[in-house]
């Protein structure tokens, strides 16, 4: 999330709440550069932006202009815009339920509102067999100066419901982890929890939160071994992860089928054969058959590089 501006800058606060709970998720001021957040902003809310424009000088026959993303709709209320400040300059064609309003470059501090839904299609995109989570950086809105100057912008961080249960799961595990390497922990049992924690932010990146999801969700067991050598639990945990790998190789294959840019795609499936390379060769000392097995989901994998 950020606001571009010049050394002093145009808009020099702003909050943004929950419009149907009224909770604080952002709040942001140019003294300090900090950003306060206490919730995700999410892609399907709705949420009312209050900002602060500090005009610094009067400019004759100039004209600034404010404009609010395409992504946001209406929901709530019929316009867009609340003028906080009643002595805002605003030109004679101003209309409150329009992306775009106009105002005379004259000196003052004015606060305004926006209240509006963010889409809720704008972190999701539809591949031919799974739909795709992004997070995605959205400039909400620009201020716009003579020549189509920007002389301002507010950018937010959105995500989805998705992509925040997949956040939160992963934070857990992470933590988990950190404690695991902090104990006495089977090194053994670390390096493949580290292995599958990697491999499912590859998914989050790629945009398939719920494969993710599945891949930290098998990170469960009752105990994690603390010997140097093989462990019952260790050679529990191992044959589960490797029938979750079928899981992650299929859904890397859809994916590959909702991308074009191959060579890019190429160069991931190479990385992930040379991890699972590296996991076969840790199975191989515990679990004969498993190794086999993942050996097998390795020779699919580079059949599905070469196709």
């Amino acid at each position: 999330m950020g606001v571009r501006g010049q050394t002093l800058p145009w808009i020099e606060e702003f909050t943004m709440k929950n419009y149907a709970t009224n909770q604080m998720v952002l709040a942001w001021q140019s003294d300090t550069g900090q950003l306060l957040q206490n919730a995700p902003v999410l892609a399907g809310d709705e949420y009312i932006l209050t900002f602060t424009l500090n005009v610094r000088q009067t400019v004759d026959n100039a004209v600034l202009e404010l404009i609010l993303s395409n992504s946001i709709e209406k929901q709530s209320e019929e316009v867009f815009w609340e003028i906080e400040t009643i002595d805002l300059p605003l030109t004679d064609d101003f209309n409150p339920s329009e992306r775009r309003i106009m105002f005379n470059h004259t000196m003052g501090v004015y606060e305004i509102s926006i209240i509006g839904k963010i889409d809720k299609d704008l972190t999701t995109s539809a591949g031919t067999t799974v739909a795709l989570h992004r997070p995605v950086d959205l400039t909400i809105l620009m201020l716009i100066g003579p020549a189509d100057s920007i002389y301002d912008e507010i950018e937010i961080h959105v995500i989805d419901s998705k992509i925040d249960d997949y956040q939160f799961i992963l934070s857990q595990k992470e933590v988990e982890l950190q404690d695991y390497i902090e104990s006495d922990v089977d090194p053994a049992y670390i390096q493949l929890y580290e292995n599958f924690v990697a491999l499912a932010k590859d998914e989050a990146e790629f945009g398939l939160v719920d494969s993710a999801m599945d891949l930290l969700n098998t990170l469960e067991v009752e105990a994690p071994p603390i010997q140097t050598g093989p462990s019952f639990q260790e050679k529990y945990f191992i044959p589960a992860v490797g029938g979750l790998l079928v899981l992650f190789i299929l859904s890397l294959v859809l994916f590959m089928r909702t991308r074009t840019r191959a060579g890019f795609i190429t160069m991931i499936m190479e990385d992930q054969i040379r991890e699972l390379e590296a996991l076969q060769s840790r199975a191989s000392r515990i679990d004969r058959n498993l190794a086999l097995r993942l050996q097998e989901i390795n020779d699919r994998l580079k059949e599905a590089e070469r196709s």
